[in-house]
């Protein structure tokens, strides 16, 4: 019965801050868009430390922080796995997200709730526990400058325990509605187990980590985003597009090279578009995309078609799309040319 008691608990809690959130966004919601206009102005992208991975918070005042992973496996395989904090007035929830698939199919799935106490993190170094239990450790080698990061979950129905191995140079940038985009592991080399249905399999491939902090109701003026990120042999490219309203978008690209550093594209030089739309949750959704790049460095050309497709309601009101896409196109950095060919992930989220 206590069990019972409790899991009613934290639904009505998840309840009453999912509407308080919406009101506290509405709240904000200014009579003209010229808070809007300020993010035609894009700020440009730092270096990164493990700090910035580490937990931000803002005190007592509203906020959502999420860390993400996801990756490409070798075996037909992949997986994306995060973990959110939301605070509403010193009182908040922790949840947890896996979902694995196969050859883009949902063959698993697990989103776990708990209480803000539940949930103890540094502030100094990428370290997140949830009930004791440790789901993230990331640390930095300095002998060949790579961030690793552990990261391990248990669910129900199974478990994955793997490592990150960055290949790639991080960066972070602050968007104009004050919150911060880290990307940590643009691109990594993933070995670790996963467990389902009590078999545990070996797995190897590729894959990405991000981090968002300081997000607080001003991210509700945009009508949504997408994101996402497509390879060639030596180069990768971490993509987004803020649509500021359902017709309107910032765009935001940058260039990574493997072992090396980074290069961002001016958003006045960087062409998105969306195609082939269908209803879907009744939203029309677009099942094709296109990104492209001139530059006095960077000539690109990417198509993006999607081969699956999963979708989650979060908070009652947020619909979110994850994409799985074949990419396809030719990227040229400082005139050497490479084929962009394979499967990636992508997202599409909107608030309204």
């Amino acid at each position: 019965m206590r069990v019972n008691d409790a899991m009613t608990s934290m639904r009505r809690m998840v309840g009453i801050l999912s509407v308080v959130l919406f009101c506290v966004l509405l709240s904000t919601l200014p009579t003209s868009g010229a808070q809007i206009a300020h993010d035609n102005h894009m700020t440009s992208i730092e270096d990164i430390t493990l700090r910035d991975d580490a937990f931000h918070g803002r005190g007592a005042l509203p906020f959502i922080e999420w860390w993400y992973f996801d990756a490409k496996l070798n075996n037909g395989y992949s997986l994306v796995l995060g973990v959110q904090v939301l605070n509403i007035f010193a009182r908040g929830i922790v949840t947890t997200r896996l979902t694995l698939y196969q050859q883009g199919d949902v063959i698993m799935k697990s989103y776990e709730k708990y209480f803000l106490r539940d949930f103890s993190a540094s502030a100094d170094i990428p370290s997140v526990f949830v009930e004791g239990d440790q789901i993230i450790l990331g640390t930095y080698n300095s002998s060949n400058d790579r961030f690793v990061y552990n990261v391990t979950l248990k669910t129900p129905e199974g478990a994955i325990s793997l490592q990150f191995v960055g290949l790639t140079k991080g960066w972070k940038r602050q968007q104009q509605t004050g919150d911060w985009w880290a990307v940590v592991l643009p691109r990594a080399n993933v070995t670790g187990t996963i467990t389902r249905n009590d078999v545990t399999m070996n797995v190897a491939g590729t894959g990405y980590h991000d981090h968002n902090w300081g997000i607080g109701p001003r991210i509700a003026l945009h009508f949504g985003w997408f994101w996402g990120t497509c390879s060639s042999s030596t180069y990768t490219v971490t993509w987004a597009e803020i649509r500021t309203t359902r017709m309107t978008g910032v765009p935001i690209m940058v260039v990574n090279t493997l072992e090396e550093g980074y290069l961002e594209i001016p958003s006045e030089a960087i062409w998105f578009s969306t195609d082939n739309f269908s209803f879907d949750h009744f939203k029309r959704v677009p099942w094709f995309f296109n990104i492209e790049t001139v530059t006095e460095h960077v000539f690109l050309v990417i198509d993006m078609e999607v081969i699956y497709v999963d979708h989650t309601e979060m908070l009652g009101f947020i619909n979110y799309w994850r994409y799985h896409v074949r990419c396809t196109g030719t990227i040229v950095v400082d005139g050497h040319m490479e084929t962009v060919e394979g499967i990636s992930i992508m997202e599409y989220l909107r608030f309204r």
